[in-house]
This record gives C-alpha cells, sequence and structure tokens, in this order.
C-alpha cells in the first residue's frame, strides 16, 4: 500500500493570538485556548529575540496575570501549549507588555452579585478583574455574604507577591426595593454603615483590597429600626 509515510501522526498547526494589557502593577495577557491543549505554560524575556524563561511550573489556563513585573519596564512574552503527549515549544509572535507603576489611589474593580441568584458567577470588571480578583456570594434569610479574594490566581499567599492594592466597589442587586440594609465588612470593629435600596433594589459601597488578601462584606436586612409611621393629619379645632 502506497501513501505517504506518518501522515497520520502530523499535528495541526496550532493557533491562538496572545494579547497582552498593561495594567497597574501588572501585565495582563490574554488568549483563546485551542482545543485539546491541557494548558499554557507563559514565557517571558527582556528582548524580543530572548532567551524566554518561564514565569511558573504547571500549565494555566487564560486569562493570566504577571504581578512580578517591574513597573515601567519592558517585556516579551509567549506561550507554550500542553497537550496530552506532553509540552510543545512556545508558539510564534512574541507581545510585548509593560506594568504600570501604582498611582496614588488603587486600581478600579467592580464586582456585580445578584442576590436573588446567588449561586450564578459575579460579574467583574476594572483593572484585570479577570486574572487579579474573584468573588463569590452566599444568601440566607435575606442576608448576603459576597467574598472578595485579590490575588493572581496561579500565585498562592504562600509566595512573595508585590503589594497590589485593588479598590473594589460591590454591587449588590435583587435586594427589596426601598428596604434599609446593614453593611459591615468582616472583622471590621467600627460602627455598621446603613445603606437603603431604591426602586431598583440595588445597594452599592466600596472597599480597599490589598493583593494577597481578601475581604468578607455582609449585607443584613436592618430589622431594628422600622419605617418611620406616615405623620397623621391633625383633625383640627
Amino acid at each position: 500500500m502506497n501513501g505517504r509515510p506518518g501522515l497520520a501522526g502530523v499535528r495541526p498547526r496550532h493557533r491562538t493570538a496572545l494579547r497582552s494589557t498593561d495594567g497597574i502593577g501588572h501585565v495582563l495577557l490574554d488568549w483563546v485556548p485551542a482545543p485539546g491543549t491541557a494548558g499554557y505554560v507563559v514565557h517571558r524575556s527582556d528582548h524580543y529575540e530572548g532567551p524566554y524563561a518561564p514565569l511558573h511550573t504547571g500549565p494555566v489556563l487564560p486569562p493570566y496575570a504577571d504581578t512580578r513585573a517591574e513597573p515601567g519596564r519592558g517585556y516579551w512574552y509567549r506561550i507554550a501549549p500542553r497537550t496530552p503527549d506532553g509540552p510543545r515549544p512556545p508558539l510564534p509572535g512574541p507581545v510585548r507588555g509593560c506594568a504600570l507603576a501604582p498611582a496614588s489611589a488603587p486600581a478600579g474593580v467592580r464586582v456585580r452579585i445578584d442576590a436573588g441568584a446567588p449561586h450564578r458567577p459575579a460579574h467583574l470588571t476594572g483593572d484585570g478583574a479577570r486574572a487579579l480578583v474573584t468573588a463569590t456570594a452566599t444568601a440566607r434569610d435575606g442576608t448576603v455574604e459576597v467574598r472578595v479574594v485579590n490575588a493572581a490566581a496561579d500565585r498562592p499567599c504562600a509566595i512573595p507577591v508585590p503589594a497590589l492594592g485593588r479598590r473594589v466597589t460591590v454591587e449588590v442587586a435583587g435586594l427589596e426595593p426601598g428596604a434599609r440594609y446593614r453593611l459591615r465588612p468582616a472583622g471590621d470593629t467600627g460602627p455598621e454603615a446603613l445603606a437603603h435600596t431604591g426602586p431598583d433594589g440595588l445597594v452599592r459601597t466600596t472597599l480597599d483590597l490589598p493583593m494577597p488578601g481578601s475581604r468578607t462584606l455582609r449585607l443584613a436586612p436592618d430589622r431594628t429600626r422600622p419605617h418611620p409611621a406616615p405623620a397623621k393629619e391633625d383633625p383640627g379645632p
């Protein structure tokens, strides 16, 4: 039987485009994983030509935040896929990234939670939110707890990382319109804050969140202070 030897073992060309975004204290890398890929290893170099060194050991999925980039210093990045057959060489087409220096105020992140459906994933937007900040929520008997974590997904807190602050705006939707709620971050010994929901049933507050670090916000109905009763009309003399 005549045929071209080795044709069945030829691997299809791996196609994906690496993108970089300069963030406060980090470089955010994003790409679309190719089918059949177990993960990727991000490589970094000071020069386009290399040499490139891996930034982590185990494979990761996008997005990836390089939190050890020195602000103001340019780097080049490449990604190397991991397949069931083993590691592959870095893909062509490196991209450049440069972390921005922290400003006088922390970078902003917005977290939106639906109290009516706490099982749904939180919606996060802002500076490096998808790679640096995660949020989960629980709701029981009208009380909502939102836990916000600021850490790159591939860097456990045991590894020293730069202190990168994030100012997180937490929005809790799906609450009782016109109700009053008590707000208190876990561990905060100060007085509780009061928040009133508008016709849209939304409460909004902010948290300062260092990295690595986490904070939990507790939002409970205020049942100790009933709504003021309407004033009675003076019947007159």
